[in-house]
């Protein structure tokens, strides 16, 4: 499912370009998204590109894209987890995904990841961790079905059976 193109109304789901560097920055660059995501803001242009370019290399991504701008707004990544030996289990995939904060609250994320999930048949099982105070993102992944598993450290795993 590398070419992706699901027109959703005002936004679509497509893949990663290299015209995208400067949104896709924009965005791993906001304290806001950082801190909402668990992840440090990337204020470094070299480490940013070096990111960028490494999108698609363990995982699949989808771009949330606005269809009159072309903007991307948001991205949203599936991994495989982990297994006890290291290996990769497709099967059970690992969800992440954020957002520009300016197009938030919009609905946009709910949307996308429900199409991501109507169209990938890869898995049976998908999991999503959260930080216990992402109230909105906790409210998305309960409205598609996630349920919550575990509670550690700061943090919220929900996952949703495909299968």
């Amino acid at each position: 499912m590398k070419n992706i193109n699901i027109n959703l109304g005002e936004i679509k789901l497509d893949t990663l370009n290299s015209n995208d560097f400067k949104d896709y920055w924009e965005m791993i660059a906001n304290d806001q998204v950082a801190k909402k995501t668990g992840f440090e803001p990337v204020k470094d242009e070299i480490k940013a590109k070096m990111l960028f370019q490494s999108e698609n290399e363990d995982h699949v991504t989808f771009v949330i894209r606005l269809v009159d701008s072309g903007k991307v707004i948001g991205l949203i990544n599936l991994f495989p987890e982990i297994g006890e030996n290291f290996e990769p289990v497709y099967d059970n995939l690992e969800l992440g995904y954020f957002m520009n904060n300016n197009y938030q609250k919009r609905g946009y994320m709910t949307k996308a990841l429900s199409a991501v999930i109507k169209n990938f048949d890869e898995a049976s099982l998908i999991e999503a961790t959260v930080d216990q105070n992402n109230e909105p993102s906790m409210k998305v992944l309960n409205k598609l079905g996630f349920h919550q598993i575990d509670k550690y450290d700061g943090y919220k795993t929900f996952e949703l059976k495909l299968s």
